[in-house]
């Protein structure tokens, strides 16, 4: 089975956010669950962005895409991938939620050539939370790193409140 995922060692800041509200707490179940729905509304943003940081397909390609599927951003074509990654999950979607670990992505076996790149298409980066959504993110999902260690720390305060 292919599949495309990003994990939190992928991204220092969020891991160490992470690692020290677990020192504080033993389950981020909830600010994960959080996270996920951020997660799959921000990456609307990404699919429907029609032009974006993405190199333009090649005319051929374009042509081909556009005859199958209708004109459609870089990122569509089918709407597996895009589906898998913006609406509830389904059965294309990676969504693990535990008390100490949260993992999200994509069964669909193409998107680790978008992620990745081959010689014969650039990247097109579609799953990110830190840097590098500066290049091919949307402002949605430029904050997701803010966000999410903000989803984490109220979490654990309210937490901390309710034990005192």
């Amino acid at each position: 089975m292919f599949w495309t995922s990003y994990e939190i060692e992928n991204d220092k800041d969020f891991a160490k956010a992470v690692n020290k509200a677990l020192e504080v707490v033993d389950d981020l179940q909830f600010a994960f669950g959080e996270i996920a729905r951020d997660f799959y509304q921000s990456n609307k943003a990404t699919f429907s962005n029609k032009q974006g940081q993405y190199p333009a397909l090649s005319q051929r390609y374009q042509a081909a895409k556009d005859r199958r599927y209708g004109r459609q951003p870089i990122l569509v074509a089918s709407g597996r991938l895009r589906d898998s990654l913006t609406e509830k999950p389904n059965q294309d979607s990676i969504l693990s939620i535990g008390k100490k670990s949260l993992v999200m992505g994509t069964k669909v076996p193409y998107g680790k050539y978008l992620q990745l790149g081959t010689k014969k298409m650039p990247m097109r980066k579609f799953l990110f939370i830190g840097p590098e959504a500066g290049r091919f993110g949307t402002d949605r999902t430029r904050g997701r790193l803010e966000r999410w260690v903000g989803i984490i720390e109220t979490d654990v305060s309210r937490r901390l409140k309710k034990k005192l």
